[in-house]
């Protein structure tokens, strides 16, 4: 565990989005999220028609937000420079730029922690250290599509010998202004435009916003960053079979090798009805059942 003075500085909003079909995660890594992440501000945006379903399941610390507070100002033009092929991106690319959208909420002053809504930290996490740098997780994707972009965006090459998709990306405010205004000025168009503009949308999944993000960071404020090179995980399912299982005796068993684990949609246990569907009805479901049935005579 991470041990930092209650004088550190703190992140000022914390922002995930999620969906629906993700409920069940969700319900889970956000309870661990407002327990293990100190944030003066908690948001979760989500599809307008599901933001009721997700105050009543969320943890109270979150604000829930309808994302067509964000998606208006670009879903149309992203739905038409998507080829036929490649439709089913749609909110693969959406997602990442409700994101960017909503750092510029806050104040310039602001420090904004993006959090995967799949991913659950198990260990208190801190991502300002006490000299007031940010930290930063690592991984090991390499997708050459996202670097063609970013150079065609920015002229800037990969700095860092890792990737910053790692499930989280913390920012202060004024460097992504910094960022969109480089954009502006170079392109003479509205940053998200310009972001659209020179995606390669034939090509699969040609943008990322935290690699983006993060080369351009590692150019220009490179003094004020650190590298952590704590350990998290990212196959949750295959390590425990499903998100239902992340119990906090699970969790605090977990935590002494890893600092947060995903769990993402497309990596799924198998075969799942044995490892996941029958242990998940004896383990919960069922446990659940009975606390509910007796609690009615009470």
């Amino acid at each position: 565990m991470q041990i930092m003075p209650e004088t550190t500085p703190q992140i000022t909003d914390l922002i995930s989005v999620c969906c629906l079909k993700d409920m069940e995660t969700w319900e889970i890594t956000s309870a661990f999220i407002v327990r293990n992440i100190a944030s003066k501000q908690y948001r979760v945006i989500v599809p307008d028609k599901e933001v009721m379903e997700f105050i009543k399941k969320s943890p109270p610390q979150f604000q829930v937000i309808g994302e067509s507070r964000y998606t208006q100002l670009f879903s149309q033009k992203l739905s038409k420079l998507l080829p036929e092929n490649k439709k089913s991106q749609f909110g693969w690319y959406l997602q990442q730029f409700i994101k960017l959208l909503a750092i510029q909420d806050n104040t310039s002053q602001d420090i904004v922690l993006i959090w995967d809504a799949d991913t659950a930290p198990i260990n208190q996490l801190y991502f300002i250290s006490e000299d007031g740098r940010l930290i930063y997780y690592k991984s090991s994707e390499n997708h050459q599509p996202y670097f063609e972009t970013i150079q065609k965006l920015t002229g800037l090459d990969k700095k860092v010998s890792f990737s910053f998709i790692a499930q989280c990306f913390p920012i202060k405010v004024v460097w992504f202004n910094s960022f969109c205004s480089v954009l502006e000025k170079k392109f003479q168009v509205h940053w998200i435009d310009a972001i659209l503009d020179h995606i390669d949308f034939d090509k699969p999944n040609s943008f990322s916003e935290y690699e983006t993000l993060g080369t351009f960071i590692s150019h220009h404020y490179p003094d004020q960053v650190i590298y952590s090179d704590r350990p998290w995980w990212r196959l949750g399912n295959t390590l425990i079979n499903h998100v239902a299982f992340l119990s906090n005796k699970k969790a605090n068993a977990l935590s002494i090798q890893y600092d947060f684990i995903s769990f993402e949609k497309w990596e799924r246990a198998k075969p799942y009805f044995i490892k996941v569907s029958i242990p998940y009805f004896f383990k919960i479901y069922l446990p659940s059942l009975l606390k509910k049935n007796s609690n009615r005579y009470v």
